[in-house]
């Protein structure tokens, strides 16, 4: 039994510390670049220096890979005296070493967005509009500490050792999105506000949920008892089952695709210059992704199983031989996490993973070209929530290039970012990283560390500058 649950947990670390991922989430170091094309992301209130469109189905355009994790590969390998690796599993790795590297809540977050279409343009009332057409993939793992605690430990006590594991969970959430905004300056070009209203495409949902894990070790009896549920809300697919109505497989009907749901989200956003009292000074603030999909196509499991091992038979004999008997308490053991196919059901709602960004940002009214910035973001996805806090500084040392540097820390841990930023008259083009990986790295070159990594590019044709310039100064008169 711990063999099984174990193979449940290898496949998530294995993601969680393997994968060379980025930050799925728009660029957070490009919220305080005016130059930038994708900031009004975080905030609709953004009013963009000049229209652009990216290069349509071209993944250039604007593309974001990412992941998020407070685990990391020297939580779960280890040196060994001559110079290779070990897992936390062996003997040489104590308890106290080896959970001492974990949260009591292990996340992992796998996020990833990309354009079909995007197009931002200056006109309509005075304002900038946007239009966008992109594919947006969330998914997120939890995993307790007590499973970890119990993996490694197992029987601490000849009378008997506990373990009580909550909300082993995963989450799974993919759409197209179309996304029309517009933004404008309600207050000379001191003050702007801003809005988007997304309308959502669902392709696949899915969340699962081991909401109770009871397991009991003692020198006479093994017991354990799982619970939870789960749902998939996917156009083409459905469970296949025993004669016990167990879910033993997936039947994939390629002929069946389609939409699987609909749905619907705003942004509002915010953005305050307040230099008149303070020089430099601006603060703003937006909400994003409050919205949701309702789903069809709606499969449902269920899970309340038992199992009980009190020792090997004592009637084995000419019919019956100690691999019949280990065979049949492994497959008791592998029925534990048998789900049970549920009711279909006509219709289920998920909500999107909104996100709050709070932000200050100075520059230096001596010298311009040098700005600092403080930017906090939460995002709400109930137990799977996170929040961080980053430190910008960024160097403008011409009108057409931008670098940014910054420094975040949060409930996945801390790391360094970077951008840049190139926006000469004609085209848009920036790479950078929210979550740059300068951790230790082991003699064989694996980093070590809690990895929180990304990278974000795009490349665009930019156009209006001038007539957006000229539309500011004509505000500020």
């Amino acid at each position: 039994m711990k063999n099984i649950i174990k193979a449940i947990v290898s496949v998530t670390v294995l993601f969680s510390t393997v994968i060379p991922a980025v930050q799925a989430q728009d660029l957070k170091s490009s919220y305080f670049m005016e130059g930038s094309t994708y900031r009004h992301r975080m905030n609709p209130a953004f009013y963009n220096e000049s229209s652009y469109i990216n290069l349509p189905f071209v993944v250039m355009g604007n593309f974001n890979l990412g992941l998020n994790s407070n685990m990391g590969l020297g939580t779960f390998l280890y040196p060994t005296a001559d110079g290779g690796l070990t897992t936390f599993m062996n003997s040489s790795v104590s308890a106290d070493q080896f959970l001492g590297n974990l949260s009591n809540t292990n996340r992992l977050s796998l996020d990833l967005s990309t354009d079909i279409l995007s197009l931002g343009f200056f006109g309509i009332a005075g304002g900038f509009n946007t239009i966008e057409i992109g594919l947006r993939s969330n998914t997120s793992v939890i995993l307790p500490k007590e499973l970890f605690s119990f993996m490694k430990n197992m029987m601490t006590d000849a009378d008997g050792t506990e373990y009580h594991i909550r909300n082993i969970g995963v989450s799974s959430n993919n759409y197209l999105q179309l996304s029309l905004g517009h933004s404008r300056y309600v207050w000379e070009d001191r003050i702007s506000v801003g809005a988007k209203v997304k309308f959502l495409v669902g392709i696949a949902n899915a969340y699962a949920n081991i909401d109770n894990l009871d397991l009991y070790f003692s020198q006479d009896v093994w017991s354990a008892k799982a619970s939870g549920s789960g749902y998939v809300s996917m156009k083409g697919l459905d469970f296949t089952t025993d004669a016990s109505n167990n879910i033993n497989g997936i039947d994939f009907r390629t002929d069946q695709l389609g939409i699987s749901g609909f749905g619907a989200a705003i942004d509002l956003g915010a953005s305050f210059d307040m230099s008149y009292l303070v020089p430099g000074l601006a603060v703003s603030a937006s909400v994003t992704d409050l919205g949701f999909i309702s789903w069809n196509s709606n499969l449902s499991a269920t899970m309340d199983n038992s199992f009980e091992f009190t020792g090997l038979s004592e009637n084995i004999g000419p019919d019956s031989s100690i691999e019949d008997e280990l065979t049949a308490i492994g497959q008791q053991a592998k029925d534990l996490f048998k789900p049970q196919k549920g009711d279909n059901l006509p219709s289920r709602t998920t909500m999107l993973n909104a996100k709050m960004f709070l932000a200050a940002e100075y520059k230096l009214p001596v010298y311009d070209k040098v700005k600092f910035g403080l930017l906090s973001q939460t995002t709400f996805n109930g137990p799977h929530t996170y929040a961080e806090g980053r430190l910008v500084a960024q160097y403008s040392p011409s009108e057409w290039f931008d670098i940014s540097l910054n420094y975040a820390y949060g409930s996945l841990g801390s790391s360094f970012g970077w951008m840049l930023n190139f926006h000469p008259k004609g085209f848009n083009f920036f790479i950078g990283s929210d979550h740059f990986y300068i951790g230790k790295y082991s003699p064989q070159l694996l980093p070590v560390g809690k990895i929180n990594m990304n990278i974000s590019f795009g490349f665009n044709i930019t156009w209006g500058s001038g007539k957006i310039a000229a539309h500011k100064a004509g505000l500020a008169d």
